[in-house]
């Protein structure tokens, strides 16, 4: 019995909550602070991203052919099986780094709210914690896994929401008061750092075009989840971070380690700060649950082309790739162990850097498969600008980030070469 005939596909809502899930992680709620002192080249900053990340939605729509089988599948039918490869493991690994860095925060979220101790010690425990709880639910069955994302989508975006809706009503009322914003010329260098800062928290509208066989009516569902999602998110960070810079100055926002929890305690109270600070939690945990079975269908898809070892196609009695769970939760437990020893906001920027590298090979190689195949003059635009997108994130990503990722790919090539080279060596028969 194959995994798809064991459990039931993911349907609309749940493909939609693993976009958005996944596109809201951590790094909305702490990237105004980094994002204040640009002043209103981070409101263009998102719509440039916003307008790039459409782009490469609606360019990766015309990829999915509508078997369901997992965008490796698509980019290797299209560019070749090297090219299909060293998308999705550039993938996979960017997932993993990003599955250390947001139970980081997680856990010294957990730290602060309970106050059981001070130090990193405490932390990286309540890390390790949270990961085995994600990986748990991962493990039970890819329907749980899908509603620990649809819970955690209502929870995560309550406090973006709650900005905004804040904001309407002080506006309607006529009693808002604008606060200053930093006077940062606009010019191309401010707006490229935006756009540079505004990247990562905009990764993840993939997300539905990675699991094999999971999706119920892929056609329809993977296309609606990508762009249909994306659109909320855009929509969701510009009008939230916009209404930050008009309840909070500059100084302010830039002086907070947690902006949205702060402005929406100076309007309701403190007491509010605290429950933001469990919407976040909440948050942070869904995108690392998201990631835990996105990665781990990554790993599935590679074993069945014998690129990893095939241990990663085998399922447990729930149809989950349990081999490839493991390894996400194993890989994310010794980057925490490895780092504990860092700041915790050092090892965040370096993690979320080179998910953002990862994520781009990934978007470039499926971009150009859809260039291959995709020859209408009405798709050309939105491909141009998807590309020319992808490629200046690249350039802002820096020169280390391109030569950890670089790294990665080698390592994968490695792996991949060493897989067919042993199922070569065994005897026919």
């Amino acid at each position: 019995m194959n995994r798809s005939e064991r459990e039931q596909p993911l349907g609309l809502l749940m493909s939609l909550s693993l976009v958005i899930g996944t596109m809201i992680g951590g790094g909305i709620y702490v990237l105004p602070t980094s994002l204040a002192p640009l002043g209103w080249n981070a409101t263009l900053g998102w719509l440039i991203c916003g307008a790039g990340a459409l782009c490469l939605a609606a360019s990766f729509r015309f990829l999915v052919d509508g078997t369901g089988e997992g965008i490796q599948h698509n980019i290797e039918r299209v560019i070749g099986e090297i090219s299909g490869f060293l998308a999705v493991f550039a993938y996979f690994a960017a997932g993993f780094t990003s599955i250390a860095a947001l139970v980081i925060a997680g856990g010294s979220i957990i730290v602060n709210l309970t106050g059981v101790g001070d130090g990193d010690f405490y932390g990286v425990i309540a890390s390790l914690v949270l990961l085995a709880l994600i990986t748990g639910v991962n493990l039970v069955s890819t329907r749980s896994a899908g509603r620990l994302q649809v819970a955690s989508v209502a929870v995560k975006v309550v406090p973006l929401l709650l900005v905004v809706v804040t904001v309407g009503a002080l506006l309607m009322m006529d009693t808002l008061e604008t606060k200053a914003v930093a006077p940062a010329p606009i010019n191309f260098d401010n707006i490229a750092a935006a756009v540079a800062l505004t990247l990562f928290p905009l990764l993840g509208f993939e997300a539905a075009t990675i699991p094999v066989n999971k999706i119920r009516n892929p056609r329809r569902n993977i296309p609606i989840a990508m762009i249909g999602g994306t659109l909320f998110v855009v929509v969701l960070y510009l009008l939230a971070t916009t209404g930050l810079m008009v309840i909070m100055s500059s100084n302010e926002i830039a002086q907070s380690s947690s902006p949205v929890s702060d402005a929406l305690a100076m309007i309701y109270g403190p007491v509010l700060g605290t429950v933001v600070a469990l919407c976040i939690m909440v948050s942070v945990t869904g995108c690392a649950n998201g990631l835990v079975l996105i990665g781990a269908d990554c790993t599935y898809s590679m074993a069945l082309r014998r690129e990893v070892p095939l241990l990663f196609a085998d399922t447990n009695q729930h149809g989950v790739p349990h081999w490839g769970v493991i390894l996400q939760a194993a890989g994310a437990a010794v980057l925490i162990l490895l780092n504990s020893s860092r700041g915790m906001s050092g090892i965040f920027t370096f993690l979320a850097l080179l998910t953002t590298g990862g994520v781009l090979v990934f978007y470039i190689l499926g971009l150009v498969a859809v260039f291959k195949e995709n020859r209408s003059p009405a798709h050309l635009p939105v491909l141009i600008v998807g590309l020319a997108f992808a490629c200046f994130a690249v350039y802002g990503s820096g020169l280390e980030t391109s030569l950890w990722v670089l790294a990665l790919l080698a390592i994968g090539l490695l792996t991949r070469w060493m897989c067919r080279r042993s199922v070569k060596a065994v005897p026919a028969g």
